[in-house]
């Protein structure tokens, strides 16, 4: 059995079993209006990554999605911290849309890569470095 789609067809969202495969089709719905979920998308976009990288990355299923983007779900909500590695990013910026905040440059992933790498001995003398060069030299001195 074989369904054909012709150009003025729309097949209704559902599940049909075509050669004894489980097979999705869907309409086309239009994605909710919800911001926090436009920025996902967006992201995932812009950096030329997959939808189902995403869920793959997270160990959900492709209609969980599905279900973000287009039936208002917000089950992402448990999610947020596996979506901000995923896609680089921070909360704050998908719930608020604060790109200063919530985006980083290329040197500062790098930054924040390496950091992670190091023990905790390591982190310290990072943070103590940092700290010295923010509030104990001045440019004048050198």
């Amino acid at each position: 059995m074989s369904i054909t789609k012709t150009e003025n067809a729309q097949i209704e969202f559902g599940t049909y079993y075509i050669a004894g495969k489980r097979t999705m089709a869907t309409t086309n719905r239009e994605m909710t209006d919800n911001p926090i979920v436009h920025r996902i998308v967006n992201l995932i976009e812009e950096q030329g990554k997959k939808e189902r990288d995403l869920t793959d990355y997270l160990g959900i299923s492709p209609g969980t999605m599905s279900k973000w983007k287009y039936d208002g779900s917000n089950v992402y909500l448990k999610y947020i911290e596996g979506i901000c590695e995923y896609l680089e990013t921070t909360p704050n910026y998908l719930f608020y849309g604060k790109d200063e905040e919530g985006r980083l440059s290329p040197a500062e992933k790098d930054m924040i890569r390496i950091y992670r790498k190091l023990d905790s001995g390591r982190k310290k003398c990072v943070r103590d470095t940092l700290k010295y060069f923010e509030y104990g030299i001045d440019d004048k001195e050198q």
